[in-house]
């Protein structure tokens, strides 16, 4: 737990260059920033020049997803404190900071009920932890290092809500911390809206932010597309759950290797250092 729960010691952090990709189609270049507790912002697109297609981000008070392609042309956003308690989840369904969790700042409440550490294979363990809104989470780590290799969140009825997959981590001893740098995301798994994409990051800055300018964590309302609260809608009257995400493929994404380079996987020793 103390191994794991050193994510702590990053309040804020910063990912440029990143990729993200989804089978079907086109490899997007990201940004990715996050600030405790709430704050959170991946814009992606094409090419700089073309303009951001996807804008999942979260300010103090809302949680919003955008995507230029959208069939139904809207910006999607709810409440933090609207979230649960709404059809919201139909649409998005995991919080912000599950989001931010998702990225390898994983923490493991002391006064929250876990069970475990149970052995599930060669070198991991395995910790199920009940969490306060009812879903169970489940996190495989690797009982080497501490690493949070995989993330798992079931409803109370046992379906899978989303997954994670984590692996290239690397250690930053000035920080304290080992990261994960390629991350693949399963949202409701085995559903007919199931949605993946993977994101790959080459490098984390923490808790010194490049960019301070408030509108970071500012809603976008681009032209010509509609503000919907998900808080105020019923699931038939938009189609935004039946589309992928990211693209038209609830498939795993067979990707083109962004980067031929292994990245090497080590608790101790220079986040720089690749082979």
């Amino acid at each position: 737990m103390s191994i794991v729960n050193a994510s702590q010691k990053v309040q804020a952090f910063q990912a440029d260059n990143a990729k993200v990709s989804t089978a079907g189609s086109p490899t997007l270049k990201a940004n990715l920033i996050a600030q405790r507790p709430h704050r959170f912002r991946l814009r992606a697109g094409l090419f700089d020049f073309t303009g951001t297609e996807l804008d999942l981000g979260s300010n103090d008070n809302l949680l919003w997803i955008w995507l230029k392609q959208q069939p139904d042309p809207a910006v999607y956003f709810v409440r933090h404190d609207q979230f649960e308690s709404t059809a919201a989840r139909i649409f998005i369904p995991v919080n912000i900071k599950w989001m931010i969790e998702a990225t390898g700042l994983v923490y493991l409440d002391p006064t929250q009920r876990h069970e475990g550490p149970f052995k599930v294979g060669q070198n991991k363990l395995e910790v199920r932890t009940q969490l306060p809104n009812g879903l169970k989470r489940i996190l495989i780590f690797d009982n080497r290092f501490g690493w949070v290799l995989e993330q798992h969140l079931k409803a109370p009825n046992g379906q899978l809500v989303a997954s994670v997959l984590a692996s290239k981590h690397r250690y930053y001893p000035r920080d304290g911390l080992s990261m994960p740098h390629r991350i693949k995301v399963r949202l409701l798994p085995g559903n007919e809206n199931e949605t993946q994409f993977q994101l790959d990051i080459p490098r984390f800055q923490f808790n010194n932010l490049m960019s301070n300018n408030p509108e970071m964590w500012k809603m976008p309302q681009p032209r010509g597309y509609k503000l919907i609260d998900l808080a105020k809608v019923k699931p038939q009257q938009t189609n935004y759950q039946s589309q992928s995400t990211l693209g038209p493929s609830a498939r795993t994404a067979n990707l083109p290797g962004y980067s031929q380079r292994n990245y090497e996987a080590r608790f101790r020793g220079d986040a720089s250092t690749i082979r």
